[in-house]
């Protein structure tokens, strides 16, 4: 009872207690919440400003990716612009034509002007109406493939019956994001006209040049032709008086008719010799050098000037030096080196650089770089050699050093040589030049 009624005393005092233990064990929750809370503020704040970083680069990135793209398209558009501008703009017929069955998928107004006709879905191959034409594209169209290198090539265009001549280039080309072929067509016209007037001018040279050979082979067989007639005209006068003086008998008279005969037939080999060179045959044949050779000495060279001398040796292989060619082409050959040491020679005996001239052809038995037999003639002279500046430039067309010179025969040598599968040569000596001229054998 006691208890109870010190219990009742104290129950303020312990009322007051436990409130006081409630409010600091609030105080201290309180607290508690508001750390967690402060740390979770803190945390959603970096993550605010984690986000808003990213989404700051995240529109720097699409800023420059947007403006990457349209820079990309703006160039796609310039380059397709340029592409489709340079296309039409081109003075040359272009053609696009599909990899795998040439159908034309692209052309441009220069080859609607050449062809005349709306070629889409065409194949290209029917631009070319000659049959051998169009062969000869697909060929080039295969090797593109196989090599894949441009191919180049010239051919004579038939189109709307007027033939132009053209050079044509196909090479690949990545056209609306796959390979196509690209076909160019160039028109040469004024090229192949400009050919023609060189041709035509070289055709004149070598006429001329065939017309001085004429005068001076003329000049020679009037020369040989001299002693004959001669000899014939004082045999018909021995004859004439021995008939009046009663003393021709048959053995005489067959003497004297034995003497024209030579003399007419040696007249008759001369203006053989003169036909055969001048109206030559175009048939290849088989002959001696050496005899072509002399043939050529004598109908060209009987009349030198006298301080000139040619010098043409005995050559033991005479027999075996045999060639299978065009017989004038061969002696063309002589006579051009002839002329051109001739002429070297004559400028220095002017200037009295020598006191005469000397000229050398022999003829010889060689070898080839292939071990090949081959007949072999040098031509010597001692007027000066070659300068060797100009050595890479003598067998080129038109090139020459002469003020009245046409250019036109050492190259001519070069081509008669090219068909014949020779070669030629030369070496500066001493106080001239040595050609080297290598034919092949005719066995």
């Amino acid at each position: 009872m006691e208890w109870l009624i010190h219990w009742n005393d104290d129950l303020p005092g312990v009322l007051l207690f436990g409130i006081f233990i409630g409010l600091i064990w609030v105080v201290f929750y309180l607290m508690g919440q508001h750390r967690r809370l402060s740390r979770e503020l803190k945390n959603a704040k970096e993550l605010v400003e984690e986000l808003q970083g990213q989404r700051e680069a995240v529109e720097i990135l699409s800023r420059e990716l947007a403006n990457q793209i349209e820079q990309e398209v703006a160039q796609r558009l310039k380059s397709d612009y340029t592409h489709n501008y340079l296309f039409e703009s081109s003075l040359n017929a272009i053609v696009i034509a599909q990899y795998e069955d040439l159908k034309i998928i692209q052309y441009n107004g220069p080859a609607f002007a050449l062809f005349g006709v709306e070629m889409l879905n065409y194949n290209a191959l029917e631009l070319f109406q000659d049959v051998e034409c169009k062969r000869f594209v697909l060929e080039k169209i295969d090797q593109l493939k196989r090599s894949k290198q441009c191919q180049n090539f010239r051919i004579r265009l038939q189109t709307r019956d007027i033939t132009i001549p053209v050079m044509v280039s196909i090479n690949f080309l990545e056209f609306a994001q796959k390979t196509t072929l690209y076909f160019t067509f160039i028109d040469i016209s004024d090229v192949a006209k400009l050919e023609e007037e060189l041709q035509n001018k070289h055709l004149m040279l070598a006429q001329k040049t065939k017309d001085e050979e004429m005068g001076r082979m003329l000049g020679n067989v009037a020369h040989q032709w001299k002693q004959p007639l001669n000899a014939l005209y004082l045999v018909c006068q021995n004859l004439k008086e021995m008939r009046s003086l009663g003393v021709l008998d048959d053995v005489e008279f067959e003497k004297y008719l034995q003497i024209m005969t030579d003399q007419i037939k040696f007249m008759s080999n001369t203006i053989e010799a003169f036909r055969s060179f001048y109206i030559p045959s175009k048939e290849k044949e088989e002959f001696e050098i050496c005899t072509a050779i002399q043939n050529t000495l004598d109908l060209f060279y009987s009349i030198l000037d006298n301080n000139i001398f040619i010098k043409f040796p005995f050559c033991k292989d005479e027999k075996s030096l045999r060639i299978n060619a065009i017989k004038s082409e061969f002696q063309n050959i002589i006579i051009i080196l002839m002329d051109n040491a001739i002429e070297a020679i004559g400028d220095r005996l002017k200037k009295k650089e020598i006191k005469k001239g000397k000229i050398t052809i022999r003829c010889a038995l060689g070898e080839n770089i292939a071990g090949i037999p081959m007949c072999v003639v040098y031509i010597k002279d001692n007027g000066g050699g070659i300068r060797a500046d100009i050595a890479r430039k003598v067998f080129d067309k038109f090139f020459t050093t002469k003020q009245s010179g046409t250019g036109i025969g050492l190259s001519m040598v070069q081509m008669f040589l090219d068909s014949m599968q020779g070669r030629i040569s030369f070496i500066n000596e001493k106080d001239g030049v040595e050609f080297k001229v290598e034919l092949p054998l005719s066995h």
